[in-house]
């Protein structure tokens, strides 16, 4: 009986520990954009966890097939106003970059345009904002940024 109790007890660690791990793709993820996000952190003012929950929300951390045909790793639509290259889907038009590293640049210039007053905040600041994607939005992104521990990340954002 005391066998059985240990190996549950077990199980159950596992399984909680694996629930708070951070996926190794989402890892590797993190280990080829984190010094673009850096830079875009102290540039914007952007929390580095916020950009990489909001890539991992979107797109997979670049794996969705938006991301992988226009190089979009925030899912951010075309709009009036994009004068950009555009990439067409099923669920509409996307912006479409040269490269991943003009997706991280435009994510970064459009969140400041969107909310000049959330710069230089810390993550759970954005919490509180709405108005982007569906309802409850920066909730989601901020539970993806508290599950995987993003905020070990931030550095001017603290």
């Amino acid at each position: 009986m005391m066998r059985v109790v240990i190996i549950i007890l077990l199980v159950f660690t596992f399984v909680v520990f694996q629930a708070f791990n951070i996926p190794a793709n989402y890892q590797a993820y993190i280990e080829t954009h984190l010094l673009k996000a850096q830079s875009l952190e102290q540039a914007y003012g952007i929390p580095v966890s916020i950009q990489f929950a909001q890539a991992i929300y979107e797109s997979g951390a670049g794996r969705s097939n938006i991301a992988k045909q226009s190089c979009n790793h925030f899912g951010i639509r075309c709009g009036d106003k994009w004068e950009g290259e555009k990439y067409y889907s099923k669920t509409g038009c996307w912006r479409e970059y040269q490269n991943v590293g003009l997706s991280w640049v435009d994510h970064a210039a459009y969140i400041a345009n969107y909310y000049p007053n959330a710069m230089y905040k810390p993550w759970e600041f954005y919490k509180g904002l709405e108005g982007y994607g569906e309802s409850g939005y920066w909730k989601k992104i901020c539970k993806i940024v508290k599950k995987y521990k993003l905020y070990k990340y931030d550095s001017i954002c603290k």
